[in-house]
């Protein structure tokens, strides 16, 4: 079972770095790796991954916006980047909407009074990642390591190529697990064919 250890001695590996026994050892690896591991994993998850996509219905607070939309919905605690927004639990068409702070709380601020939403999560548990996103992971993580550890600009550069190529392999089996969405049909093609 893969962990975050298990990804944090493959990006050290990389950049020719000892191995660890945890991300909280009091080593310089672990600390370095430490110091960044949440924020690079957290920044790869803001794409539409499927293995980490989500479907809620939100929850609609009693606090308003001060003006502009009617209503605000809580975003879950683990939101890492919204994929679809709609009025309705079939999914079919897109509402007007705002990713915004009310009080303390990220929320939709929108008009309608139902808001079902399709989310990315932030997927902490590496054994939910697959192969290929654990790889991206750690080729993002060893091309931020180079300096701080290896103390190499052109190792840098090297994994910068390599950690790209891996996320768009990672990109390219994602998208394999699912049939397009299709994308809503406009006023003009609606009407064009007679729909209203």
């Amino acid at each position: 079972m893969p962990s975050e250890t298990d990804i944090a001695n493959v990006a050290l590996r990389l950049v020719g770095g000892t191995r660890i026994t945890s991300l909280t050892q009091a080593t310089p690896n672990a600390n370095a790796v430490n110091d960044i591991y949440s924020e690079i994993r957290d920044n790869l998850l803001e794409f539409p991954w499927n293995f980490a996509t989500q479907r809620v219905e939100l929850a609609q607070l009693a606090t308003t916006p001060s003006f502009g939309y009617d209503y605000a919905y809580v975003l879950p605690a683990n939101w890492a980047y919204t994929i679809s927004v709609h009025d309705n639990d079939a999914g079919y068409g897109t509402i007007d909407y705002r990713e915004e702070q009310v009080g303390n709380q990220k929320v939709i601020a929108t008009n309608h009074s139902s808001v079902y939403l399709t989310y990315v999560k932030k997927e902490t548990d590496p054994n939910m990642m697959p192969a290929s996103f654990r790889m991206a992971l750690a080729s993002n993580l060893a091309r931020n390591l180079a300096i701080p550890i290896a103390n190499s600009n052109v190792l840098e550069d090297q994994l910068a190529s390599r950690a790209e190529k891996d996320l768009a392999r990672a990109k390219s089996i994602d998208a394999l697990g699912s049939f397009p969405e299709p994308r809503p049909r406009g006023t003009w093609a609606n009407s064009r064919n007679g729909f209203r």
